[in-house]
């Protein structure tokens, strides 16, 4: 039941989401049409910088009512309207990125999507080393993302423990404050290999960066009740409060300093300053809503494309706790000849050939549709060493192994709509008809059979 239900999940949010550009099937890409972002009260500011925070996970919203806020590809069209509209504009998550399993595939596919955005740093907060030093410092290095963290470190992980950047007027540092109470629900198999940084540490680290000339952004990464003392003991100009999913419409003042609070998945905090030597002249903030006003990034959407495809075949093959052996279709032939004849004369089998065309044979998001098994064990890697998993081969619509083949009395499931989806949705393939694709790649039959056993 678990597996069907992830599966109308999966498929709502792929078929409900926002009106998608065209992608991976040659048609050509068409640029975001960026918008104007409407000026700051202050005048050109010194600095914009740009949080978010408490994404969770979600790389796209679903849409099944309406039109929802939120989702990386409209953040992305609004980060880069401000990049446009503000030269000096930083972009920072401030942590909690990570969905509510830490060894959820989405989680890479998250980070992946941060780096197509471009962020500057990201930190990592306490969802992100819920997943262990070594898968967390994996995925950060498969998808190049620019993680940050100040107070607490691991020796498997490579990350700043200070973001800076130097513009014409200011130079801002950002560093983070991560309370081990935030922990809570992480394992202490986990926080044992952690190391987290003392009070001490962290208030020297921001002297050393007033007296370098730097304006201080904290970020806190810590309940609420504990804002207010954090706030009151630190150096730094301006405090940013993670490890929340609500953001607050207004600044705020706590001990007579600015305190932004962003979280969620559907708002971009925005912060322009004026900046006197390494003090704040000048503020002002305002929480962007991820509406429809903002442009899609059609990259992001094939990222969140490559991310359902692999999540519904995880799906698929939830059951088999092993996963699938791939194997090319000649190896099928061998015993299906006039299956595997059929199967050579329809698109399935020239799939990578399409990518060699239109150029996009180094883009994961379709290499997961056009190989065999990308990103698994046995499955595609390159075209040099794993030829033989190019296209899309049996095993691809017929989800079992030759193990579970041979075994007596094995029955060969019909190849359903749901299999055909999991590449064919509305991002590849807007004008799918299942019967009609269905009719175009049909294997034969392979003779009379017995009624509990449906021709393939």
């Amino acid at each position: 039941m678990t597996r069907y239900i992830l599966l109308a999940v999966i498929m709502c949010v792929a078929g409900c989401g926002p009106e998608l550009p065209p992608s991976a099937d040659g048609r050509k890409e068409v640029p975001m049409k960026l918008v104007n972002v409407r000026p700051f009260r202050m005048g050109k500011p010194d600095a914009v910088l740009l949080f978010t925070g408490g994404t969770g996970g979600m790389l796209e919203v679903c849409n099944c009512s309406g039109p929802m806020p939120g989702g990386l590809s409209r953040r992305s069209g609004l980060v880069e309207s401000y990049r446009q509209s503000f030269p000096g504009t930083v972009l920072v998550d401030i942590g909690d990125a990570f969905w509510v399993d830490p060894t959820s595939i989405r989680n890479g596919y998250i980070l992946r999507g941060y780096s197509q955005i471009g962020y500057d740093a990201v930190t990592l907060g306490d969802a992100e080393w819920a997943a262990g030093s070594r898968p967390l410092a994996k995925m950060l290095a498969v998808n190049k993302t620019p993680a940050f963290s100040t107070t607490v470190t691991a020796p498997d992980v490579s990350a700043m423990q200070v973001f800076k950047r130097e513009f014409p007027n200011v130079k801002v540092a950002v560093v983070t404050e991560t309370s081990p109470e935030a922990f809570h629900f992480v394992p202490k198999s986990v926080t044992s290999s952690l190391r987290f940084a003392g009070q001490d540490e962290l208030n020297k680290r921001i002297a050393d960066l007033k007296a370098q000339g730097y304006v201080v952004v904290l970020i806190a990464h810590a309940d609420e009740d504990s804002i207010p003392d954090i706030v009151a003991r630190t150096g730094a100009d301006l405090v940013v409060r993670g490890h929340t999913t609500r953001t607050e419409q207004k600044l705020t003042k706590v001990a007579g300093k600015p305190v932004v609070k962003i979280g969620g998945y559907d708002y971009v905090a925005a912060v322009a300053i004026k900046a006197d030597g390494n003090k704040i002249a000048d503020i002002e903030y305002r929480p962007e809503l991820v509406d429809t006003s903002w442009p899609i990034d059609g990259k992001l959407l094939l990222t969140y494309q490559a991310y359902a495809h692999a999540a519904m075949m995880a799906a698929l093959d939830a059951e088999r706790k092993t996963g699938l052996e791939y194997m090319a279709s000649a190896s099928c032939g061998q015993c299906h000849k006039k299956q595997f004849d059929n199967w050579l004369t329809t698109r399935h089998a020239h799939a990578y050939a399409t990518l060699v065309k239109v150029k996009r044979t180094g883009d994961p998001a379709c290499i997961m549709c056009h190989t065999s098994g990308f990103q698994t064990k046995s499955g595609f890697y390159t075209i040099e060493k794993t030829k033989q998993l190019a296209n899309v081969n049996c095993q691809d619509c017929h989800r079992f192994n030759q193990a579970e083949h041979n075994k007596k009395g094995f029955v060969v499931e019909p190849v359903g709509k749901e299999v055909c989806q999991t590449c064919h949705t509305p991002v590849t393939d807007p004008k799918f008809d299942y019967g009609q694709k269905q009719r175009k790649i049909r294997c034969p039959s392979s003779g009379p059979m017995p009624a509990s056993q449906p021709a393939q």
